[in-house]
Parts: C-alpha cells; sequence; structure tokens
C-alpha cells in the first residue's frame, strides 16, 4: 500500500484503530510531534516559503515533498496548511496520570471539538487525563486540530468506568446539576482529585454519581446550562488557584 492510500485510510477510526496511527496537520500541530513518534510525512513546496516551516522540515528530514493537488486530496481540511504528518499513536502509563494533582475525566464527552478543547485545557493546567467509555476518540482529526498539541505531551489513559472507580488514593468529583451538589469554588481541591465531566447530552453516567462529590458552577443568566469545555475551564482554573495560594 502506498503512503498516499495510507493517508486516505487514516481517514476512518477503524484504520486508525487498528494500525495505531493517525494524521496531523498544520505549522503548529506538526512543531509539537515528536520526530521519534513519526511514521512518514508529506510536506508542499509552497509550504517551504515561511521560514518556520522550513526550519520543521528540515529539522524532521525524512518527509517527502508532494504536490499541492496531492496534499488537497487527502488533507482533512477544507485549506491544507502544506504539511501532513502520520504519527505512532501512544498512551501513557496510569501511573503518569496518577502521579498529577488534578485529573481530567472523560465519562462519554462525544463531541470532538469539545474534547480536544478540554484537552488543551488540561495542558495548561498541567492535569492527568482519563478517557472513559464513549467519549471522542482523541484520535479523531478535529479531536487533534482543537487540542493544538496537547495530546502529544498530556499524559493520558483509556479506562472502563469499572477500573477508574476502584483507583485508590483518588478523590472522584462528578461536574453535576444537583440538589447535593457544592458550588464549585466553596470546595477544596488542594489533595488529589479526579474531577468527571460527562456526555453533552446525559451528563455523569450513574455509576460515577453514585460515589463522587458532586460540584456544580452556579448561573444567575438564562442559559439551562454550559458547554462541557466552558465548565471544565471554570473548574480546572478554580482548582489550579487554590493550590497557588
Amino acid at each position: 500500500m502506498s503512503n498516499i492510500k495510507l493517508v486516505r485510510k487514516l481517514a476512518q477510526k477503524k484504520f486508525r484503530n487498528e494500525l495505531k496511527l493517525f494524521v496531523a496537520e498544520g505549522l503548529r500541530l506538526c512543531e509539537e510531534v515528536s520526530p521519534a513518534l513519526i511514521e512518514f510525512g508529506f510536506y508542499t513546496r509552497e509550504f517551504l516559503s515561511d521560514e518556520r516551516a522550513k526550519i520543521l522540515v528540515e529539522r524532521l528530514k525524512t518527509l517527502e515533498e508532494i504536490s499541492s493537488s496531492t496534499m488537497e486530496k487527502i488533507s482533512d481540511t477544507q485549506t491544507p496548511q502544506g504539511i501532513l504528518l502520520v504519527v505512532r499513536q501512544k498512551f501513557s502509563a496510569l501511573d503518569e496520570v496518577l502521579a498529577k494533582k488534578i485529573i481530567v475525566v472523560l465519562d462519554g464527552v462525544q463531541d470532538p471539538g469539545n474534547v480536544g478543547t478540554i484537552l488543551r485545557t488540561a495542558a495548561a493546567f498541567d492535569c492527568g487525563v482519563i478517557l472513559l467509555d464513549g467519549s471522542a476518540e482523541i484520535f479523531n482529526p478535529k479531536v487533534v486540530r482543537s487540542s493544538m498539541g496537547a495530546i502529544f505531551y498530556l499524559p493520558i489513559v483509556k479506562l472502563s468506568r469499572e477500573e477508574f472507580l476502584n483507583l485508590q488514593g483518588v478523590e472522584i468529583l462528578a461536574a453535576a446539576v444537583d440538589s447535593s451538589a457544592e458550588i464549585y469554588y466553596r470546595h477544596d481541591f488542594r489533595k488529589n482529585s479526579a474531577i468527571v465531566f460527562g456526555s453533552e447530552a446525559n451528563g455523569v453516567s450513574e455509576k460515577i454519581l453514585a460515589v463522587a462529590e458532586k460540584i456544580f458552577i452556579p448561573m444567575n443568566g438564562h442559559a439551562e446550562s454550559l458547554n462541557v469545555a466552558t465548565s471544565a475551564a471554570i473548574i480546572l482554573s478554580e482548582a489550579v488557584r487554590q493550590f497557588s495560594c
């Protein structure tokens, strides 16, 4: 199979899972990729008009030049930037995630844009990440792009809900609108916390709600709820603020 055909196959989750590869595109995103994880890659001559682009291509060394028209055919974006890398998938060891003071847990968060944005926020606040069943695949092209490179250096693991609930030494919190929930900024985050954010449609699963301490973000306006990525940013900001005091 040619590398061009392989890139096209990687547009499908089935082949990404089977081959343990995914695609990264664009100058800024590709700058974040460790050369050790790159299977192969392409760039266009037009891409080299930028000085940063030249430096990147020289650093990666093994990339192949292709025409702009070919790049357009294999790119997942409407306006390709002129560089595309095929990258090996990599998850972290669970110990790396548990070493973080704050762990972000995605419980069935399905929108790729939300997942990528939450990963970016988690990286900004030095969190670990646990992906539970039903969440969007982190190697989905939309997740990769919206993470802005966070997937390349965040400690991330995949667990079942049962495996997550059996973890020791971590306080489980759930973002939930519930009569027993505590306002998020009144909670003491200064211990190892796993903060669970649920699906856009159904929230945190019942299994986790049954054992978690619940926190919520009070709202004075007319919105019924906040976007899950926005909720994550607000709560994580407060958790980090407490650590800094």
